[in-house]
């Protein structure tokens, strides 16, 4: 194994972020798998912005199943696994995925600035939209506040705001770290940095991934009601299959008894023979 691709960092430190991945990864892929079967449910009812909350759990669980087992493993590994042709691998789902992210991101700012209010970098838009967003709504709603009137259409227009807001500034936050060492490391020898300023940055980007099904239930009565009808029906197969098997491992035994007729039901032996009474 080449000599770059084995880790700087103390083993336990490797072991940490192998944990902390794993722990990242199964919140993405449990709770984007959730978003994508409430979208399937309700597909007949999805609207065109609805859409894109859909698109972007499908590149949040894109990136959780094609770059995180190969993180985990090579944290865990102390080196890099795979060499220069995992290394590619890693750098195109990455690109992939991050990019898909950011347009997707930039479409839901002009969207919401375009429907609140009647182009630059991906970062500057989304900013930008946001800001007057922000400030659009906080008029609006102040407004009429001051007439008493505040509609449920408002109401419901300003928790939508803010769901996108929180959104774009979560995934702002958490790869800005990581653009700025990365940023700095082209200008300036990689060497300058520690190896943990390094590592920690990663570890907060990945998040990124996991805490957009937070937000919707947190501020999407409609999502909560259809987790809780999924979890309704998971329960409710559950019981059907744990009746079944209990049904289908005993029979129904008629035997005459003092002249009258009577059914009861035995359980099945290992032979499949009914024991004696």
């Amino acid at each position: 194994m080449e000599e770059h691709y084995i880790s700087k960092l103390h083993p336990t430190w490797d072991y940490g972020a192998g944990v902390f991945l794993l722990f990242i990864a199964i919140l993405t892929i449990l709770g984007n798998s959730v978003v994508l079967a409430v979208a399937v449910k309700r597909s007949s009812h999805l609207r065109s912005p609805e859409l894109l909350t859909v698109n972007l759990a499908v590149t949040d669980l894109g990136m959780a199943i094609s770059m995180y087992p190969l993180a985990i493993a090579s944290a865990w590994n102390h080196a890099w696994l795979g060499g220069d042709a995992t290394c590619i691998y890693y750098a195109l789902m990455g690109f992939l995925f991050g990019v898909s992210s950011m347009m997707t991101l930039s479409v839901m700012a002009v969207i919401r600035f375009l429907v609140t209010h009647s182009s630059k970098s991906n970062t500057m838009t989304i900013i930008t939209c946001y800001f007057g967003i922000a400030w659009k709504v906080h008029k609006t709603y102040q407004e009429m506040q001051n007439f008493n009137r505040i509609s449920s259409a408002a109401k419901l227009e300003k928790k939508l705001t803010l769901m996108a807001i929180l959104i774009s500034v979560g995934f702002l936050s958490a790869w800005t770290p990581y653009a700025t060492v990365s940023f700095w490391s082209i200008f300036h020898s990689s060497e300058s940095i520690p190896y943990i300023v390094t590592l920690l940055p990663c570890l907060f980007a990945k998040s990124s991934t996991a805490y957009n099904p937070f937000i919707y239930y947190t501020f999407s009565k409609t999502f909560r009601h259809e987790v809780k009808q999924l979890q309704c029906c998971c329960g409710q197969k559950i019981h059907f299959f744990n009746t079944k098997n209990s049904i289908n491992s005993r029979v129904s035994v008629i035997w005459p008894g003092g002249g009258d007729i009577h059914i009861y039901s035995a359980p099945k032996t290992d032979s499949g023979n009914i024991p004696n009474q």
